[in-house]
């Protein structure tokens, strides 16, 4: 309890302060631009290592092994293609949020489109947040689930509200640092108790249990979503210049990489550690249950430090993106409210009952083949080389398939989406401009 409080107190503390020298719009949607390199590097880094790749992921790694690495691994490829190709483009097109900068290549039109594409998604992934947050505030405070659901998500929104995203980054590089010191000394912990599991572990990127189909979904779909992201497009837009912007996101590309890594480690010794039968997403808990308090504790604080650093930037993202790009206003009291009813809505999602995953990866099919499939090809060519009426079927399309799939559950229809949005663009660029007209008076 007295752990969960001091932390609590620290967060909201430093809203407070952030609130109290606040510059303005400027400072709650962007930092003020004034990020660095290295604050730009750990922000992306723990606004990616949230509830899924810690909890989620050493759950996975506990089934199936090293191919539970591309939970991240995959994300540290997308951030490669966003680091290489869009990194640049966005940090210096001086937009507030990514629909505001997409709306340059796309069209107007689509700013609002890929505005209600993302706030849906987003708040799904906040619920994601939210459940996780609630179990670890049970180990922490001892509180009923129903109660602890409810604390966690008070604090999650309160400091998120009092300074946007200048307190989402500012408290970044010390929650990615308890995160990984953690995670590294649980693992060391069980590789000194029984390195069997892991010097018996066999190195593989797909197996029995997780196949190539599998694979293929982690790449595309979790992968996609770290080329195209609302939320690291924020950390891009939030760096002082476009050098801090670069060097940050290569800081941390390799820091998903080592991170994946040690995850995997971890779920991997919780083998023979942690009863068989056990759930994926508990196993995890299951561990700081059996292991040394100290050590148990470290655990539990890295695991809430993760699922906050990830949190708080999905709910900022979403906020400013419904305010700057829905509503046209860049009002700090106006987004503050609107934080506070986004919390709300994922409070009441995450009492629902989903598991993380789940969760997860339902918001990720919608968003992925809806509008990072349009959004990369369109960056990638010159600011209006795509015909807007075609950038609007691409994210139609799109959509329509990562929704077909996440209902049915079938990715070969999330995939078709992501092709057709794909040719789309294409046609839009390269066909005889008297059929680009005829084609797009009929959409």
């Amino acid at each position: 309890m007295l752990i969960f409080c001091l932390y609590a107190a620290f967060l909201l503390g430093l809203g407070v302060l952030d609130a109290r020298r606040s510059r303005g719009a400027l400072a709650f949607f962007v930092n003020g631009r004034s990020s660095g390199a290295v604050h730009t590097g750990f922000s992306v880094m723990a606004s990616c290592i949230g509830g899924s790749a810690t909890i989620g992921m050493a759950g996975l790694a506990w089934q199936v092994g090293t191919p539970a690495f591309w939970w991240l691994g995959s994300g540290a490829c997308g951030l490669v293609l966003l680091t290489l190709f869009l990194a640049r483009k966005v940090r210096d097109s001086e937009a507030y949020t990514m629909p505001e900068m997409v709306a340059a290549w796309l069209g107007p039109g689509a700013r609002r489109l890929v505005s209600f594409i993302i706030i849906p998604a987003w708040l799904a992934i906040l619920a994601a947040q939210f459940t996780a947050m609630g179990k670890l505030t049970v180990a922490l405070t001892g509180f009923s689930p129903e109660l602890a659901l409810v604390t966690g998500a008070a604090v999650i929104v309160g400091y998120s509200c009092l300074g946007g995203q200048s307190s989402v980054i500012r408290s970044d590089l010390p929650q990615c640092l308890l995160l990984l010191a953690g995670i590294l000394a649980a693992a060391l912990w069980l590789l000194g108790h029984n390195p069997e599991p892991l010097l018996a572990l066999r190195l593989e990127a797909v197996n029995e249990s997780f196949g190539l189909g599998r694979f293929s979904y982690f790449m595309l779909i979790l992968g996609g979503s770290y080329v195209v992201c609302p939320m690291l497009f924020g950390r891009v837009l939030s760096s002082r210049d476009t050098t801090s912007a670069m060097r940050g996101c290569w800081l941390a590309v390799f820091g998903l990489l080592a991170s994946a890594a040690l995850i995997v480690a971890l779920g991997v010794l919780c083998r023979g550690f942690v009863p068989e039968g056990t759930g994926a997403d508990d196993v995890l808990a299951s561990a700081m249950a059996l292991l040394p308090p100290w050590v148990g504790m470290l655990l539990l604080v890295s695991l809430l430090s993760a699922v906050l650093s990830s949190a708080d930037s999905c709910i900022i993202t979403a906020s400013t993106v419904l305010c700057n790009d829905v509503l046209g206003r860049r009002e700090v009291g106006l987004c503050r409210l609107v934080t506070l009813a986004f919390g709300v809505c994922g409070l009441l999602l995450a009492t629902r009952g989903h598991g993380i995953l789940d969760l997860l990866l339902m918001a990720n099919d919608i968003y992925v083949c809806g509008v990072v499939v349009p959004v990369f090809f369109a960056m990638m060519m010159k600011k209006g080389a795509v015909h807007h009426g075609f950038c609007l079927a691409a994210i139609v399309v799109g959509g329509a398939g990562g929704l077909v799939s996440a209902v049915s559950g079938v990715p070969a229809f999330g995939y078709a989406g992501m092709l057709l949005a794909a040719l789309a663009m294409l046609c839009g660029r390269f066909l005889p401009p008297v059929c680009r007209g005829t084609c797009s008076s009929v959409q």
